[in-house]
């Protein structure tokens, strides 16, 4: 509304007032957003007729983020774990049946304080194919931590999407599949 108001030269009151006057709905602040960071529509696009081979990948990706993902995180797709392959699959599901650009996948590695940085962010880069700006690296400093507990000298990477309405999508599917085969 305040971008309205701006342009019509008039303030945010005056075009609350109308809103209500003419009955004109308004959109959330979430949907208003949305649409702002995404002015060419939902930067992907659901794969509709699939080959059995992408049905599969479909049934992998939605039950490794039943298994592995963050569910509670309402506005971001997130899936994390020390194995590379679960994350080569979860992303293969995530641009072949998603749509989604590889650009808008980011990776968070949480490693422990005494690994090297720089070999853990190559590691990555190279394993999943993901470019190394959009990789974030992070020191592990929980105290109760020992070094001959951790299990990868890489860390815990965490694949992560920001778009609800995707999240949103996975969500309703996987859902829909575990009440399907859990009766």
């Amino acid at each position: 509304m305040m971008e309205i108001a701006e342009r019509l030269g008039v303030t945010h009151s005056t075009i609350y007032y109308w809103l209500k006057k003419y009955k004109i709905k308004r959109r959330s602040w979430r949907d208003s957003s949305y649409i702002k960071q995404n002015p060419n529509g939902d930067p992907f696009a659901i794969k509709k007729r699939l080959n059995e081979k992408e049905k599969g990948l479909l049934m992998c990706g939605l039950m490794l983020y039943c298994g592995e993902g963050n569910r509670s995180n309402r506005y971001s797709t997130q899936l994390a774990n020390l194995d590379h392959r679960i994350l080569k699959v979860f992303i293969g599901f995530l641009r072949k049946i998603c749509g989604v650009n590889k650009n808008k996948i980011s990776l968070y590695v949480q490693l422990y304080k005494r690994f090297n940085k720089e070999e853990a962010l190559e590691y990555w880069s190279k394993t999943l194919l993901i470019p190394k700006a959009q990789i974030g690296i992070y020191p592990h400093t929980d105290k109760r931590s020992k070094l001959e507990e951790q299990r990868s000298k890489f860390g815990i990477a965490r694949i992560q999407l920001n778009n609800y309405k995707l999240k949103n999508w996975i969500e309703r599917q996987s859902d829909y599949y575990l009440d399907k085969f859990s009766q």
